[in-house]
């Protein structure tokens, strides 16, 4: 049996997963490997623990159907699959009737084989496994079709396996009314700034916490944050997305104004100047006064903003908001990606698809009015 266990990084103090054989008192050292190889990719905490999790699970079924886990190939990842969709109950099912009787996600399965896949690929690099064996495995080649077929050269392209069609289902966006009541709701200045930024640039909760003093340095001159991936920040907060540099382009008057106030008033530079983090977003009272702010209170923020203004909201909310608005604004794709940090075009594109559709049909009923 396995389990996942936390365990502290002695040099970092950081908490992290282990994966542990409960009998054998040791790592699952397949899994392990992989998972301490995405902590130093500084993949974001969330999605190494989610790794670990969707691991654990296929492990038990490399158990179940007695298979060692070198094994395994793309018959096997099918069969996996199907089982892991139904909630291990159901071994084979045919396609017309697995949607109705699944029990998972198709994210969470699609999680699983992405988990699956960059542990094979990692442990086939490494020279641990057979490469030619599991290079079908993790990643298929498909050619060019459709009408291009036959009149320009096929070139080969990258594609996942095995991935279950998931639904796209868009979070919403918060009005601009909503959006300034979330703010006036705010009992300190930093948590109008938090409310602020996320609306202005659209950062993850990641890049928000982990914001040091010297990535807003030329909020004041330019108008422009810095978002910067560190793995070595107190309270564990890593950058997900791509480094950048994001200007203010509306309402950069009052995040200024905010932002001076916060930094003057309600800082508490003292503390923060003993701790040596040089972080932005810090408790402001208390016995943790002067400690970066962690996840958990960012959370506990937006459950008091519901409290006070019966609006549901989270960082992410503010991030599909911030996206949508500029894409609506007549911002192009690439721009609005660049500012996202999303690391290829297509993430944007398929996130928001929806409204780059809406898009394209209110040009073309304008270019049939002009007609």
């Amino acid at each position: 049996m396995i389990s996942i266990e936390r365990a502290i990084d002695s040099q970092t103090g950081e908490r992290f997963c282990c994966v542990f054989d409960t009998e054998a008192g040791l790592p699952v050292e397949p899994i392990q490997r992989y998972l301490n190889y995405c902590r130093r990719r500084q993949l974001a905490a969330n999605t190494v623990n989610t790794y670990a999790c969707r691991l654990v699970d296929f492990w038990h079924w490399l158990e179940y159907k007695f298979l060692n886990w070198e094994e395994f190939g793309l018959d096997e990842l099918a069969d996996f699959v199907n089982w892991y969709l139904l909630g291990g109950d159901v071994e084979v099912i045919s396609e017309s009737i697995r949607e109705i009787a699944s029990k998972r996600s198709a994210r969470t399965v699609n999680q699983a084989v992405t988990a699956i896949q960059g542990m094979y690929e990692f442990h086939a690099i490494e020279g641990r496994v057979d490469e030619q064996k599991f290079a079908k495995l993790a990643r298929g080649f498909g050619k060019r079709g459709g009408y291009l077929r036959g009149i320009i050269k096929s070139t080969p392209e990258n594609r996942k396996r095995i991935k279950l069609k998931e639904p796209k289902i868009f979070p919403g966006c918060l009005t601009d009314e909503q959006v300034s009541q979330l703010a006036d709701a705010c009992y300190t200045h930093r948590d109008r700034l938090i409310v602020m930024l996320l609306r202005e640039t659209g950062i993850r909760r990641g890049e928000l916490l982990g914001l040091h003093l010297v990535d807003v340095g030329t909020l004041d001159s330019r108008g422009r944050i810095r978002i910067v991936r560190r793995g070595n920040n107190p309270n564990g907060a890593i950058s997900k997305g791509t480094e950048r540099e994001i200007p203010i382009l509306h309402n950069k008057k009052a995040v200024q104004e905010t932002f001076h106030i916060y930094l003057n008033e309600e800082y508490p530079s003292k503390e923060v100047e003993r701790l040596g983090h040089g972080m932005l977003f810090v408790n402001l009272e208390g016995k943790y006064i002067g400690q970066p702010m962690s996840s958990a209170r960012l959370n506990g923020l937006f459950s008091q903003l519901e409290a006070r203004t019966e609006i549901r909201s989270h960082p992410h909310l503010f991030r599909h908001t911030f996206a949508t608005r500029m894409l609506q604004a007549g911002y192009q794709d690439q721009y609005v990606q660049q500012l996202m940090g999303h690391r290829s075009i297509a993430t944007t594109k398929d996130i928001y698809s929806h409204v780059l559709d809406e898009m394209s049909l209110e040009v073309y009923l304008d270019r049939e009015e002009d007609e």
